[in-house]
Parts: C-alpha cells; sequence; structure tokens
C-alpha cells in the first residue's frame, strides 16, 4: 500500500511566509489528497526573515466526542532590537495563514481548519531585550497539508518584509 510506504525524503524547514489576507480552500488536484492540501485565492504570502534552528512546527492529534482534532504550532524567533520592533510584532499579531517552506520544494500550510478557515489562528508573542518569539496555533479537523505553487492559484507576494 502506497500510504503505508516507507517515506525516503526528510525535509527540513529553510523558510516562513505569513498571510495577512486572503483565502485558501480545500484543493481539487486530482492524485493530490483533494481534501487534505490547499489552493490559495487571491492569497499574497510575505516572506519573513529566519536563522537557522529559529523555527520549529509540531503538530499533536487528539480525541473527543467530535472526532480526532489536530493541534498545529508554529514558533519563530527573530532579534528584536532595531527601531522597527513595536510595529513588527504588531504586524505578526494580524497573521491568518502561516506556510512554511521545506527543502524539498513543498510548502506546508497553517492555519486552514477545516474545508475554509473558520478561525484566526492563536499568536502569542514572548520577547526579552534581544529576541522575540512568536507561536501560531491553530485547531483542525485535519492534519496541516500542503499548498499548491502560486504559479497554479493565487499570486506570490510581490513586497518581502523582512522580520529582523
Amino acid at each position: 500500500m502506497e500510504l503505508l510506504d516507507r517515506v525516503i525524503v526528510n525535509p527540513n524547514i529553510c523558510g516562513v511566509e505569513l498571510a495577512f489576507k486572503g483565502q485558501i480552500t480545500a484543493a481539487n488536484i486530482p492524485q493530490w489528497q483533494p481534501f487534505y492540501n490547499s489552493a490559495m485565492i487571491a492569497t499574497d504570502f510575505t516572506k519573513t526573515h529566519i536563522g537557522l534552528g529559529s523555527v520549529s512546527f509540531g503538530e499533536e492529534s487528539e480525541e473527543s466526542a467530535a472526532g480526532t482534532s489536530y493541534k498545529q504550532s508554529v514558533t519563530i524567533r527573530f532579534p528584536s532590537t532595531d527601531g522597527n520592533r513595536s510595529e513588527r510584532i504588531a504586524l505578526v499579531q494580524k497573521a491568518i495563514f502561516i506556510k512554511l517552506n521545506l527543502t524539498n520544494g513543498k510548502d506546508l500550510i497553517i492555519g486552514r481548519n477545516d474545508f475554509v478557515q473558520n478561525a484566526r489562528p492563536k499568536i502569542k508573542t514572548k520577547t526579552n531585550i534581544k529576541t522575540a518569539e512568536v507561536e501560531f496555533q491553530t485547531v483542525s479537523i485535519f492534519p496541516s497539508g500542503y499548498v499548491s505553487s502560486p504559479g497554479l492559484i493565487g499570486s506570490q507576494a510581490l513586497i518581502p518584509v523582512i522580520l529582523y
């Protein structure tokens, strides 16, 4: 059975992008896990600055009377000692979707918690004199899936905002 075969590629996170507007819905691309993977509709992602080892992702399932749900969390850390510190932290609080760029060329999407998003991620920040840490959490009815290439649906971010 193909679903239970050995996974040969073990990617790492090499980039993080945030979306502040737009919509992501279930993809209907044949042979591409249609409900789990996503398609973008007028969603522009903005690249964020991350350093090696400054981003983490976790996903945990939980059973309830309603069925299985998946708690997903992404944490990013970045320097927060420049003049844009306050504005940057306030901007990150407005994110509605998080995209993790992987070294295998795929993009994992966080924030679409049902067929379409029905609740924004919860965003929590912690700072000290040198760094800021932002944790995005969402609860979904399915495990995180991939998002289609911007060339297929939607558009790419034209002006990246660098978080450093």
